[in-house]
């Protein structure tokens, strides 16, 4: 993106007013410089990364985190509405990769509470596949609880995990390279992605 928008070329071909969105999870630093850049050249820049995965893009249902100017996301509602029926404006560029890598954290945060309560109750002969039935349906569910033997099976339990490492490690950056201490959240939610595996095998 960067190599992209330094070439200027796009920028002009876009002409003044235009905007850009970007979609993708990335740094909240970097998302600023690119502000910087497209404004040289009057065009308008939304970093907006999306929430849903696979399912919620086919369904044309994801939830879009939005940093930028309001006029800029008033202008594109009618392109973002495309793919997503959730689009929440937080504030200036910078703000929606924030927001996105803070829901991050607390995703995996919470696949770590489930690795933990679950393996206390799989001890006491409580059955996995019925508590993550119950809890669909009762205050202790969750998108990742909801996930688990669905939309994350044995076959890419492991890739999942390593994504939900690196989430992890960029909210930490993100929030260190902001002034703010993210060890606490960090330290609890690096260790679900080590029980997923087994945990999605126990529940099949």
């Amino acid at each position: 993106m960067h190599d992209l928008l330094a070439d200027r070329s796009l920028l002009q071909a876009l002409g003044k007013g235009a905007t850009i969105i970007n979609h993708a999870t990335g740094d909240p630093a970097e998302a600023e410089n690119f502000e910087r850049i497209t404004e040289e050249l009057g065009v308008h820049f939304l970093d907006a990364p999306v929430s849903g995965g696979r399912p919620g893009a086919e369904a044309r249902s994801l939830t879009c985190f939005v940093g930028g100017r309001a006029e800029a996301l008033d202008a594109s509602r009618p392109v973002i509405e495309c793919h997503s029926t959730h689009i929440v404006s937080m504030g200036p560029v910078g703000s929606g990769q924030m927001a996105k890598l803070c829901n991050n954290a607390l995703t995996v945060s919470n696949l770590r509470n489930i690795v933990e309560v679950f393996a206390m109750a799989e001890k006491l002969g409580v059955s996995l596949a019925g508590l993550r039935d119950a809890f669909e349906h009762s205050s202790g569910g969750s998108f990742i609880l909801q996930a688990l033997g669905t939309t994350v099976t044995a076959g890419n339990a492991a890739h999942i995990a390593e994504l939900n490492r690196t989430d992890v490690d960029e909210f930490a950056a993100a929030m260190r390279r902001s002034g703010v201490d993210p060890t606490a959240v960090q330290e609890w939610a690096i260790k679900g992605p080590d029980g997923l595996e087994a945990l999605v095998q126990r529940l099949q």
